[in-house]
């Protein structure tokens, strides 16, 4: 598919050259166990994929969220669309854009160990789109 990817390096150029040639940013950069603050050489990317200016989207968390209590470092990325799995995490409640779940596969028995709250998936979708986020509670429903 012609995916470019990066050699680790503490050298940015790389990154730049590779952000001045993309249309889309597809952020996967921490897992969702992440915790700030963000850390070298994360602290000089994640400013220059933010200010490239091209739609972002970040897969299950955005790197530099806290899982539990969202955006709290000022490095982290606010994408354009996020795509959860399985379930949403509690951190990601203030996320305002477009918001995707994928992973129907979560048994009844888990969902209702865990008190999660899972849409409803249309057919056989494997995802669906969640509701944005209420500006007046400032908060998603999970």
């Amino acid at each position: 598919m012609k995916i470019q990817t990066l050699e680790p390096s503490q050298d940015t150029q790389s990154l730049r050259v590779a952000l001045a040639s993309s249309d889309v940013i597809l952020d996967a950069i921490f897992g969702f166990s992440f915790k700030p603050p963000v850390r070298a050489p994360f602290d000089a990317a994640l400013p220059l994929i933010a200010q490239a200016g091209l739609p972002i989207v970040s897969v299950d968390v955005p790197s530099g969220w806290n899982v539990d209590l969202g955006k709290v470092d000022d490095l982290a990325l606010n994408p354009d669309v996020l795509v959860s799995l399985t379930a949403p995490k509690e951190g990601v409640r203030q996320f305002k854009g477009r918001h995707f779940l994928g992973g129907r596969f979560v048994p009844k028995i888990l969902e209702e160990k865990y008190q999660l709250n899972l849409p409803e998936y249309p057919g056989i979708s494997q995802i669906v789109e969640l509701p944005r986020a209420d500006d007046s509670t400032d908060s998603q429903k999970l």
